[in-house]
This record gives structure tokens, sequence and C-alpha cells, in this order.
């Protein structure tokens, strides 16, 4: 109301103030008041048009503002029904639809950035699930086992490919994948640092010329792994068995912290007790 009553008394007596202020007190005075009144209509009409497009540029600006929203929240929606129905296909009993599933999680996390760490969390989750150590079934056989990469699944290899490309790890924070079995895995060359394998198994694994910077395998089994070129800067190898494990060329072992139950290195860089940031 009080908006609506200042427009109105501009309307009513600003015109008369600029025919004033244009044509000078004594020249407005000497006008016919039919001249005058004229004057200030035609002000008042200049105000009135340019109040209309002001007010047409505001609705324009404001049906924008709406617009982008609606934008937003069917883009929104769409990134839901997406997730929703990725996750579906992780749940599926069927290998090859799993394998779709990860993927898709790949896809929205580069399209939809806020829903990166979810996924990661997500995919880890499912890594500890579908491949656990010790193995909570019978090993699958037939059609199962043909779907392999080196010695996993398809799916859950391709879920570790994604997580080692890092496009949805938050800067600085670690992927929790405890007690996994891994054995046989092909990792060669994948960026797994910050990765924990805590009571992992590793056995036989291809872990040649990955970065495993701050990786932790504390009381994991790395026998017989091939570590050729691995650079294991501040790693946890505390409790690690790396018995017949491949170690030449690797990079940094003199920093990794060890104890006395780690086995399997030639020479036991300082061992330490002291845990890292």
């Amino acid at each position: 109301m009080a908006i609506i009553a200042v427009f109105l008394g501009c309307l009513v007596f600003l015109p008369t103030w600029l025919v004033q202020h244009a044509l000078g007190e004594h020249a407005a005075a000497a006008l016919a008041a039919a001249d005058r009144l004229q004057a200030e209509n035609d002000v008042r009409s200049t105000l009135l048009q340019g109040l209309g497009g002001l007010l047409a540029l505001g609705g324009i600006a404001l049906g924008a503002v709406v617009t982008m929203r609606q934008v937003s929240t069917s883009r929104e929606g769409q990134f839901i029904d997406l997730f929703t129905k990725a996750i579906e296909h992780l749940a599926s009993e069927k290998t090859s639809v799993r394998h779709g599933g990860v993927y898709a999680m790949e896809q929205i996390a580069e399209t939809a950035p806020h829903y990166r760490g979810h996924i990661a969390a997500l995919l880890a989750s499912f890594i500890r699930q579908q491949a656990p150590w010790p193995p909570s079934g019978p090993a699958q056989a037939g059609a199962e086992l043909a779907l392999r990469h080196g010695e996993l699944r398809d799916d859950v290899a391709g879920a570790i490919a994604v997580l080692a490309r890092r496009t949805m790890v938050e800067p600085g924070s670690s992927i929790e994948l405890e007690q996994v079995d891994l054995r046989g895995a092909d990792l060669a060359g994948f960026d797994l640092s910050r990765f924990c394998f805590a009571g992992a198994n590793l056995d036989h694994a291809l872990l040649a010329g990955c970065d495993l910077t701050r990786t932790t395998f504390s009381k994991a089994s790395l026998k017989g792994t091939d570590l050729t070129g691995a650079r294991l800067t501040e790693a946890d190898l505390r409790g690690a068995d790396l018995t017949g494990a491949n170690l030449a060329n690797i990079v940094d072992l003199e920093t990794a912290m060890t104890d006395g139950a780690t086995k399997g290195l030639p020479v036991h860089p300082a061992s330490t007790e002291s845990t890292r940031p």
C-alpha cells in the first residue's frame, strides 16, 4: 500500500515540478493553463511508459528466474531417477547389469558433481559386498567365471577402475575397501593412493606401477603380489604379509610404516607405531 501511495504521489506532483524545473518558474507561470496541463500530462504519459517498460523487464527477469528454477528442479529430478535406476542395476543378480550400473554411476558423477562423494562411497560399499574377504559364499562358476577381469568379476573390476580414475574422489579423502577379496586382480598402473585395504587379500595381484601413496595395507595379505615400480610413499604396511612379493624398483619403501608383524620385506624400514593425520 505504501509503495502504491508513493507511486500515485509521484504521478500527481512530479510532472508539475518537472515542467516548472524545465521551463523555469516565470515561464511556467506564463503558460496558459491548458498548455501547462498538456505539458504535465505529456510528462505523466512518459513516466507511465517508462514504468510499463520497467515492469515488462521485471516480468521477463522473473520469468527467467522461474524458468531456471524449473529447469534445475527438472534436472535434479532426472539425476535422482538415474541414480535410483543405477542403484537398482547394482543390486541385479546379473554381472553384466551390475557392470552397467557401475558406469552409469560414473556418468552421473561427471554431470552432477554434488553426487560424487556419495557415489564413491556407494561404489566402495558395492565392492565390499560383492568381493568380501573371507568369501561369504561358494565360488561362482560357469558363465560367471567367464566374466572376469584378471581374477575379478567385471562389475567389481569396473568399480575399482572407476574409483581409481578419481573423478569422483574428493581431494584428501580415502576409499574404504577393508577386507575385500582382490586375489589375482590386475590393477597395474592404478592410482590407489589413500585407498584403505586393511585386512584385504591381494595375494598374487598385479599392482605394478601403482601409486600407493598413503595407502593402508594393515593386516592385509600381499603374498606373491607384483609391486614392481609401485610407489609406497608413507604407505601403512603394519601387520601386512608380503611374503614372495615382487618389490623390484619399488619407490619410497623406506617411508612406509611397518611393525614387528610385517612380513616379507628384504629390509624393514624403521618401524613406527605413529598414525598419520
